[in-house]
């Protein structure tokens, strides 16, 4: 087993975190770009969005070659308060070089199973040739309870072995 790498910084405000994330972001983004033509990245919503929507904006991309998917999301209209995909849409569409369509997101007008079902294929289709998709970057925050991506400790689905989505209603 190869040796784990264990990297945990502390950083002294908001600000401070918000440069940290966003040039991490920047630098895998370099690598993907210039190793396969694409980066793919998972995004969280909460925090985590409000970081990366004030910070992306002034990293240096080549925002074309990029894919935006969601690690959770909630099964709501576009416009509700409570999208994720509103939140980066609203603050990083029309502000950086991203277009709608690199955008991979649900379908809110169906039923909550089949929304997840078609999101997978979605995000199956967009890794053709792998059996699981090969996100270049997760960006998962965790909530002051301990979740993260609707997971809670404890769950019955953090026991899950059987498919890559699943629904919390």
């Amino acid at each position: 087993m190869a040796a784990s790498r264990k990297n945990v910084k502390i950083l002294p405000n908001e600000a401070k975190v918000v440069e940290t994330l966003t040039l991490l972001v920047e630098e895998r983004a370099k690598e993907a770009i210039s190793s396969r033509g694409t980066f793919t990245i998972g995004l969280s919503g909460g925090s985590m969005a409000k970081f990366l929507c004030s910070g992306l904006p002034t990293i240096s991309t080549d925002w074309s070659k990029w894919k935006l998917f969601f690690c959770d999301e909630r099964l709501v209209p576009f416009g509700d308060n409570d999208s994720t995909y509103k939140v980066y849409k609203e603050n990083l569409i029309g502000k950086v070089a991203l277009k709608l369509d690199q955008i991979i997101a649900i379908d809110p007008s169906m039923p909550v199973i089949e929304a997840a079902e078609d999101y997978a294929n979605k995000v199956k289709a967009a890794f053709p040739g792998n059996e699981l998709p090969c996100f270049d970057m997760l960006m998962l925050g965790m909530g002051p309870d301990g979740h993260t991506c609707s997971l809670f400790p404890g769950h019955k689905l953090l026991e899950e072995k059987k498919t890559n989505h699943c629904t919390n209603k």
